[in-house]
C-alpha cells in the first residue's frame, strides 16, 4: 500500500488518492498544519503540491494492531508544497485502517529532520 500511495502522489492520480485516503483523513505537514482530505486533493489537483521524488529509507517499521497498522520511517522528498519548494529528509508516520474496502490511510505526519 505504501508503494501504491507513493506512486499515486508522484503521478498525481487523484482517483487513487481519493480511495487511499479515508474520508476523515488528516495530514499534519512538517510545519504542523493540519490538512483535511478535500484540501489536500485540491492542492494536488491545482498543481500547488507536487512531488518529484520520494526516496524511502529501507528501515520501515510496521506495527500491526488488529485492523490497523502504523508505519514509521525516513523519507527524502523533493518537490513543492502549497507552491513552495521543499527538499529534505523527514520522519514519516502513517496510520492505516483496514475496513470492508481494504486498507485506507487515516492520518500521516511529516517531521523535518535536521540536515546532517
Amino acid at each position: 500500500m505504501i508503494e501504491k500511495y507513493h506512486t499515486a502522489i508522484l503521478q498525481r492520480v487523484l482517483a487513487t488518492l481519493g480511495k487511499i485516503w479515508a474520508d476523515d483523513y488528516v495530514f499534519v505537514n512538517a510545519a504542523g498544519d493540519v490538512v483535511a482530505k478535500t484540501e489536500r486533493l485540491a492542492k494536488i489537483k491545482s498543481g500547488a503540491t507536487t512531488l518529484d521524488s520520494i526516496n524511502e529509507a529501507e528501515n520501515v517499521t510496521v506495527r500491526m494492531y488488529q485492523n490497523s497498522a502504523v508505519t514509521t520511517n525516513c523519507v527524502t522528498l523533493k518537490g513543492q508544497y502549497s507552491g513552495q519548494p521543499i527538499s529534505g529528509e523527514y520522519r514519516s508516520t502513517l496510520v492505516w485502517v483496514k475496513g470492508s474496502g481494504g486498507w485506507q490511510l487515516v492520518s500521516n505526519q511529516l517531521t523535518a529532520l535536521k540536515p546532517k
